[in-house]
């Protein structure tokens, strides 16, 4: 992977361990970022239909990515507007409910809690030493379930969830399911067919190395004409250039639910990105966070710190968490004297390394442990 380092010049300050807060923009994003300020500041609408097209582009690299058809993917701003689409887009009736997890990322459960006012309840179930089994959320799904919503990966744990044990879960009982997908996906393969996923949202800004202020929303073809789009809009129709036709039918594609104002200049850098990740490929990128997280945990139990993460192989992820000894933030301040990067959430230090990272990175944070 040491050819593509290079791409990133954050490597020429810092270790940066802290990808599952933000991702630093590689310099492919950061040049079709300059190419297209310089064309639209030079050419103004002129140049719109080429990068159109490359967000288009991009659209079928992330369908690529993930196993989906290019038609599956719209374009959001952000995990939190794709979780807040599926939620108020569904037509819910009184008495139905969600099941979700307590320890869940707010974005992933305030919106389920929103919908109490049309009498659906949300479900949060308690995880048992970090994770939900699907034996868990089995126990709270009944006849009124219309949707299980949970994490691909743990924002503070880095534990993995079995997401093909719970999509199976969910097609036996008939329930709708849905991924919060930031913390896994760019860092862990994902084909939505084979676990079986409704919906999936994820910001570009973490693992898929994209800017703030883009993220995409896989919409499984069977469920699409289930979900209103409430963000509906001019863009949202088949011919949308024919303004005075009011009469017309939602576009046939997930991206009906995005609206009429794309962050265009955020979606041709991710396109950019997208590039390097296929390049690179989903396998090779998770075999290498594997490699770097491993040595990582192995330093941490040699040195007696207590893990958060786990160490089975099924549920580890690109996030490693654990307690510190003493104050967490003065870990952090340490490590920040040091040109190191990694974070502090709830009072546990969270480490995510990148495929571009090395391993010297890694023991050059174990060195001030």
């Amino acid at each position: 992977m040491g050819s593509y380092r290079k791409l990133f010049p954050v490597t020429e300050h810092y270790a940066y361990l802290n990808h599952a807060a933000c991702t630093p923009l590689p310099q492919p994003g950061v040049d079709a970022l300059a190419r297209y300020w310089h064309d639209q500041s030079t050419q103004g609408v002129l140049s719109e239909p080429y990068y159109s097209e490359a967000i288009e582009q991009a659209r079928h690299k992330m369908a690529a990515l993930i196993g989906a058809e290019p038609s599956e993917i719209g374009w959001v701003q952000s995990t939190a507007t794709a979780i807040e689409l599926v939620a108020y887009g569904l037509d819910w009736r009184e008495g139905d409910n969600v099941v979700t997890v307590y320890g869940e990322f707010p974005a992933n459960v305030y919106p389920w809690l929103g919908l109490k006012r049309f009498g659906v309840e949300t479900r949060l179930v308690q995880p048992r030493n970090g994770r939900v089994t699907v034996d868990d959320l089995a126990l709270a799904v009944d006849a009124r379930t219309r949707l299980v919503s949970i994490s691909f990966v743990s924002f503070l744990t880095g534990i993995r969830a079995d997401l093909p044990a719970i999509g199976q879960l969910c097609a036996e009982r008939g329930v709708l399911f849905n991924v919060d997908a930031i913390q896994g996906l760019g860092a862990l393969r994902l084909d939505v067919k084979e676990v079986g996923a409704h919906f999936v949202g994820a910001g570009a800004h973490k693992w898929l190395m994209g800017p703030h202020g883009v993220g995409m929303l896989y919409i499984n073809r069977n469920v699409l004409d289930s979900l209103h789009p409430f963000s509906a809009n001019w863009a949202s129709v088949m011919h949308r250039d024919d303004y005075l036709n009011y009469d017309q039918p939602w576009m046939p594609s997930a991206a009906r639910i995005e609206g009429s104002t794309r962050n265009m200049s955020g979606l041709v850098a991710f396109d950019a990105v997208l590039n390097l990740l296929l390049e690179v490929g989903p396998a090779r990128i998770q075999a290498r966070i594997m490699e770097l997280t491993g040595r990582l945990i192995d330093g941490l139990l040699s040195k007696g710190y207590r893990l958060v993460s786990s160490t089975a192989p099924e549920e580890r992820s690109g996030i490693v968490s654990f307690k510190a000894r003493g104050d967490p933030m003065d870990l952090l301040a340490r490590a920040r004297s040091e040109g190191i990067v990694i974070a502090v959430r709830l009072g546990v230090v969270r480490v995510s390394p990148h495929f571009y990272n090395t391993v010297e990175e890694i023991d050059r944070l174990l060195s001030i442990l």
